[in-house]
């Protein structure tokens, strides 16, 4: 991979897209081989920049993956005797990218009901700060 494709953002933002999808094909989820491909066309078309990937197969059923962006990353889980398969992804700064690349991942697997949340993360969107108590400073 050339030098020059691997512009880091300049600032210290980005979008967390977080999915839970239901229903599911349980074929479709629990192919390591399809979700792999899945992610890498679906990075591909939203012009995002693939680092490498690591997808796993579970037995005697599931799988977990994650791909590496040089824009942040990707990352899901899946159950598929429940049909259902937690989708993150995180991109440093386009809203646009990420919302192309969940389109193209959500057209493929057709889930009954999707539930999403959005974090905006960095300097430009500050929170007050928030420690769950069970983590120990």
């Amino acid at each position: 991979m050339k030098r020059e494709f691997l512009v880091q953002n300049p600032r210290p933002d980005g979008y967390h897209l977080m999915l839970e999808l239901y229903g599911c094909d349980p074929d479709k989820i629990n192919s390591r081989k399809f979700l792999h491909n899945l992610i890498r066309n679906a990075v591909k078309v939203a012009g995002l920049t693939n680092l490498g990937s690591r997808f796993h197969q579970f037995e005697p059923h599931g799988v977990t993956g994650f791909t590496l962006l040089a824009q942040s990353h990707i990352s899901l889980h899946t159950w598929p005797e429940f049909g259902y398969l937690v989708l993150d992804i995180f991109t440093c700064g386009d809203q646009r990218q990420a919302d192309l690349l969940a389109s193209h991942i959500l057209k493929r697997l057709r889930p009954e009901r999707i539930n999403s949340q959005v974090v905006r993360k960095g300097f430009k969107y500050p929170r007050e700060e928030q420690i769950p108590e069970q983590i120990a400073i």
